[in-house]
């Protein structure tokens, strides 16, 4: 089999295990989907690990991460997708380790409250805390990343937002990966994407904002952005959620926001997660981990 051949088959099969993650299971069973969520991750491989550990911040259960060789005062801390009503920590522990593994830096994830039972602003209160407490024990900013994917980075975004508001200092930078920051489904590529995306639908998006924002009504796209961090994108080009990376990448620039943005050709969304079955996710780690590694470690 050629090269090319088995990077094709690579690919296939990895879209469609991630389009069968949660077939066949009642949409409006909420705790069967999540249960189906964190269990398609129970095998995903972890790197070697120091110390690993629940600890709880600012009233949330958080798994600490610290891989072998890793900086337990570098950390990065990972805001889980899953559409604000599924993940945690355990969904999520494989990837953001091989990403805290190649940083030689400490992970932190927190399980902050879902949607539907906890709308907005519940979620974004839990990261905003976390990131506090996190200070308070002695990091400093500069030696944090704050990342997140698909509606983590929606979360992560908000989050420096809040910091900003309240005058707090930035984390050394934000790490986004396929983020969803539309809450409207306003992109374009959710038209042009729609056959090729194995996971996302428009209506299944529009559905799970409806049940986070419940009368809340933000907008981080229509945000201030001025003062926030570098910023550092990475998106497929086979995701419905593509336009929002660029529109926020955009706006970023606009804002004089330092950004780095990163179209990955056939991926899908959050394909980083599919590490076991794809070079493009390894390779797409080890840029991840050489980022924040660069980011925690550069002057105050």
């Amino acid at each position: 089999m050629s090269t090319l051949s088995a990077l094709v088959g690579d690919l296939a099969q990895a879209r469609e295990a991630v389009a069968g993650r949660l077939r066949g299971i009642d949409p409006a069973d909420i705790d069967a989907l999540r249960r189906a969520y964190d269990a398609f991750t129970d095998n995903d491989p972890m790197p070697d690990i120091s110390t690993r550990s629940q600890i709880e911040l600012a009233g949330v259960s958080c798994l600490g991460i610290l891989p072998k060789g890793a900086s337990g005062d570098h950390l990065i801390l990972w805001l889980h997708g899953g559409g604000f009503a599924m993940g945690s920590s355990h969904s999520h522990r494989g990837l953001a380790s091989q990403v805290g593994a190649r940083a030689r830096t400490a992970v932190i994830l927190p399980d902050y409250r879902l949607a539907p039972e906890h709308p907005c602003p519940a979620a974004i209160e839990d990261c905003v805390g976390v990131y506090r407490a996190v200070l308070n024990e002695g990091v400093r900013p500069q030696h944090v990343i704050l990342a997140g994917d698909s509606a983590g980075g929606c979360l992560a975004l908000a989050t420096a937002l809040r910091l900003k508001e309240a005058g707090l200092q930035q984390p050394a930078g934000l790490m986004l990966l396929s983020p969803w920051v539309d809450l409207q489904q306003r992109g374009w590529s959710h038209q042009a994407k729609a056959q090729r995306d194995p996971l996302l639908t428009t209506g299944g998006l529009a559905a799970r904002a409806r049940a986070f924002l419940g009368e809340a009504s933000i907008s981080v796209l229509e945000a201030d952005l001025r003062g926030l961090p570098p910023t550092y994108i990475q998106t497929g080009e086979a995701d419905i959620l593509m336009s929002d990376s660029a529109t926020l990448a955009e706006r970023l620039g606009a804002a004089g926001a330092p950004v780095t943005l990163e179209f990955w050709p056939d991926m899908f969304h959050v394909f980083q997660a599919r590490y076991m079955m794809l070079a493009q996710a390894r390779e797409a780690i080890d840029r991840l981990g050489q980022w924040a590694r660069e980011h925690v470690n550069r002057p105050a």
